[in-house]
C-alpha cells in the first residue's frame, strides 16, 4: 500500500491497481481481476486504519476491471456497485461474463506462475454481475470529509468508460482512457472502441489541472510527468493509427494487419492475459481505422 495524498491510497501489485479516497468514508476505486482483488484483499487486511468503504466504482466493463468485484462485494457487502449505464447492461449479460470470467481464470492462472498469488482466486467463475447506481456525466459521487468525486464520461478505449476527477487534490482516475504503458517509453493505443472519440478524451484530460495521474495499470504520474504522458499517449495513438493505415494502404488484409499491431502492442502487463482475447482487442484496432479511411 502506498498513500499517495492524503486522501488516496494506492494498492495492488503494479500491473494493476486500486485506488481507496478517502479516510472515513471512501470510495474503492477499479476492480480488477480475481487474483488482483486477492492481492487487494491481503493488503487491506494489513491495513491498520480502514475507513468504510461505500462505493465500488467500475470505470468500465473490460474483464480485467469487473471480473474481481466478487471478492470486494465479500468484503464490502454494504458498498454499493457504480459504473455506466452501458456497463451495467453488459455485466447484466450471462454469456458476456461466463466469457469475461473464463479470460479471469487465466490471468489467475498466469499470476499464479508469476508467484504474485499463491493459490487460484477462490471465485472461479460467476454469473452476472450487479451495478446497483448508474452515473454518468456531470454526477458525483459524496463523501465523508467533504469530499467530491466527479464524474466524466470517456469514451475510445470503451463505450462505457468513465473516468473520476477528485478537484480537491487535482487527481484524475483515468483506467484505461488515456493508454496502457506497457515498458519504458512504450504506450499501447487503446482505442478499442473509436479512435477520434479517443483522442477527444485525450485532450480533455490535457485541458484539466491535473496534478496526478491515476492510471489502472502500471504507474501514477505527478506533476510534470503528467504533461508529458498526455502528450505522449497522444503521440502513440497517432503513430498507432499511421502504422495500420499504411498497412491497410499497403493492401494488406485484416488478420495480417491484426498481427502485426498484436506483436508489436502486446508485451509488459499485457502478456499476463489471454493472447486470443488480446488479440481479438488489436483487430478491433484495426477496424476502427479502416473505418476512418
Amino acid at each position: 500500500m502506498q498513500q499517495l495524498t492524503e486522501q488516496v491510497k494506492l494498492f495492488g501489485n503494479g500491473y494493476f491497481n486500486y485506488y481507496v479516497v478517502g479516510r472515513e468514508e471512501a470510495a474503492l476505486i477499479e476492480c480488477g481481476t480475481s487474483a488482483g482483488a486477492e492481492i487487494f484483499a491481503r493488503q487491506w487486511e494489513a491495513l491498520e486504519d480502514k475507513p468504510d468503504i461505500k462505493y465500488i466504482v467500475v470505470l468500465h466493463s473490460h474483464f480485467d476491471h469487473v471480473c474481481g468485484i466478487p471478492i470486494l462485494k465479500e468484503l464490502f457487502p454494504a458498498a454499493l456497485v457504480v459504473g455506466s449505464s452501458t456497463a451495467q447492461k453488459i455485466l447484466s449479460k450471462e454469456k458476456a461474463m461466463a466469457s469475461a470470467f473464463k479470460s479471469d481464470r487465466f490471468v489467475g492462472e498466469s499470476y499464479l506462475k508469476a508467484g504474485f498469488i499463491s493459490e487460484l482466486p477462490r471465485v472461479a467463475e460467476c454469473g452476472p454481475i450487479a451495478v446497483d447506481a448508474v452515473v454518468g456525466e456531470g454526477d458525483h459521487l459524496l463523501l465523508g470529509d467533504n469530499l467530491k468525486l466527479d464524474i466524466l464520461e470517456a469514451p475510445g478505449h470503451s463505450a462505457c468508460s468513465l473516468a473520476i476527477y477528485l478537484e480537491s487534490e487535482q487527481i484524475m482516475f483515468a483506467s484505461d482512457a488515456a493508454g496502457y504503458k506497457t515498458g519504458p517509453g512504450e504506450i499501447s493505443p487503446v482505442f478499442f472502441q473509436d479512435y477520434d472519440s479517443y483522442i477527444a478524451t485525450l485532450n480533455r484530460f490535457q485541458s484539466l489541472p491535473i496534478r496526478i495521474l491515476a492510471m489502472a495499470h502500471g504507474d501514477v504520474f505527478k506533476g510534470d510527468e503528467v504533461k508529458q504522458y498526455l502528450e505522449e499517449t497522444v503521440k502513440a495513438a497517432e503513430e498507432g493509427f499511421a502504422f495500420i493505415k499504411a498497412a491497410l494502404e499497403a493492401g494488406e488484409d485484416d488478420d495480417e494487419v491484426g498481427k502485426k499491431v498484436f506483436e508489436r502492442y502486446f508485451k509488459g502487463g499485457m502478456a499476463y492475459y489471454p493472447p486470443d482475447i488480446m488479440y481479438s482487442t488489436m483487430k478491433l484496432l484495426v477496424l476502427n481505422v479502416k473505418s476512418k479511411l
